[in-house]
């Protein structure tokens, strides 16, 4: 479960990758975290790839608002969940629609 990148078909993950070698439009990511990778990522490393998926996802990935729900829970579980407070507020804007 931890390996899991929170539902998103592997297939999926390829269509972005293939979306984005097309268009060649480097301005789009296509990397899904895996769960351990939020619970264990360091914390600069891990709110660039959250930050990513959020806002520069091709659509195949674009990530819904209960993915972003259980990123943010398992974030609350960090040892580190104090130096997350600005991604753990920018997924609650994520999850609310603000």
């Amino acid at each position: 479960m931890e390996e899991d990148r929170f539902g998103v078909p592997s297939s999926n993950i390829h269509a972005a990758e293939k979306w984005i070698k097309r268009t060649k439009n480097n301005d789009f990511t296509c990397y899904v975290p895996t769960r351990n990778e939020v619970l264990h990522l360091n914390s600069d490393k891990l709110v660039k790839i959250l930050i990513d998926w959020m806002c520069k996802s091709p659509t195949e990935i674009i990530p819904s608002k209960s993915q972003i729900s259980e990123v943010k829970n398992l974030l609350l579980q960090r040892e580190d969940v104090h130096q997350l407070h600005g991604i753990i507020t920018m997924c609650n804007h994520y999850i609310s629609g603000d």
